[in-house]
């Protein structure tokens, strides 16, 4: 009879066991369905404002807009830093003096990373000399930094440096790289955008600048610039440029250099969305988190580079 009793009894367990199992399954079910109605909901008339992203301005723009052929009810707004009496809903920082220290109310994902390379004016007499053997870092830093009180610029007449104020994001990133601020780059400063600082070296034969890889290379043939001369970095900062460092003939060459070697030569960062948790909005969230996961195919294509997914913080929470 005990062991009837058991028998009933162990059948009864495993049934009511099931029963569990199938409701917890129902609830997420159901729990997911009504998050993605509310999600549709809050979609269907959402407007997300963005800041900050001159820098990175056609591949975040590229971001919006395949996010809103899947998100109809979606549009952005591009607002300038401090320019317009807006909150943005997302801010675009890079490099480390460019970004904020993360608070318990401030959020950083990073959603790409971006590479800075010196360039030439295709004429500039420095470029025949600096071919042969690349540029070492001591000599990089003599044509973008401050010299020390107890040094000279060398070969000062042979180029004229084009910089940006401290605040731009590329002039952060390459400073950042000699571990030095945005104040101590020298040269004729060049306000605007990012574009005028090549613009003004295409038109000076002795000009010499820095600028991202989407603004060097022909984002169409993946190829420099005409009119413009990389100025190529010896990677291994021996003084000879042997040929597996000749990697800056195509914008993809560069690319998969950088995404695939340690490299400690060539100034590159990520670049992050912020935004403020304490005003959480589940669309921003949404976006982000498609970004991360999804947006990271159109990076090559506007020459930023590819976050390591498994090695970014995390993604946002819904």
């Amino acid at each position: 009879m005990k062991t009837t009793n058991n028998v009933v009894n162990n059948r009864w367990e495993k049934h009511t066991s099931q029963n569990a199992i199938v409701c917890i399954k129902y609830l997420l079910i159901t729990m997911s369905f009504f998050y993605s109605l509310s999600l549709q909901a809050q979609k269907a008339n959402q407007t997300i404002t963005i800041s900050g992203t001159q820098f990175a301005d056609p591949l975040i723009r590229k971001w919006t807009s395949e996010y809103a052929k899947a998100n109809p009810g979606v549009t952005f707004k591009f607002v300038k830093n401090a320019a317009q009496n807006v909150v943005a809903d997302l801010n675009v920082t890079a490099g480390k003096s460019g970004k904020k220290e993360t608070s318990e109310i401030e959020n950083q994902i990073n959603v790409g990373r971006l590479a800075v390379l010196p360039v030439a004016n295709v004429n500039n007499t420095l470029v025949s000399k600096q071919l042969k053997n690349g540029i070492r870092q001591e000599e990089l830093k003599k044509i973008f930094l401050q010299p020390d009180p107890d040094e000279e610029q060398a070969e000062e007449a042979l180029y004229t440096v084009y910089t940006q104020t401290p605040q731009s994001t590329t002039a952060n990133v390459l400073s950042d790289h000699f571990g030095k601020p945005a104040s101590e780059l020298i040269g004729v400063t060049v306000t605007g955008e990012d574009k005028y600082l090549i613009e003004s070296v295409l038109s000076d034969s002795m000009g010499v600048t820095y600028s991202n890889l989407g603004l060097i290379y022909d984002l169409t043939n993946r190829a420099p610039l005409a009119g413009l001369k990389i100025l190529p970095i010896d990677l291994d900062n021996n003084g000879r440029l042997k040929k597996e460092e000749m990697i800056y003939d195509t914008l993809d060459q560069v690319i998969t250099f950088l995404e695939s070697t340690p490299n400690k030569t060539i100034p590159i960062d990520d670049f992050s969305f912020s935004y403020n948790q304490k005003n959480k909005n589940e669309v921003v969230t949404d976006f982000v988190n498609w970004v991360v996961l999804s947006g990271q195919q159109f990076n090559h294509q506007f020459g930023f580079l590819k976050i390591d997914v498994e090695k970014n913080s995390a993604l946002t929470q819904k």
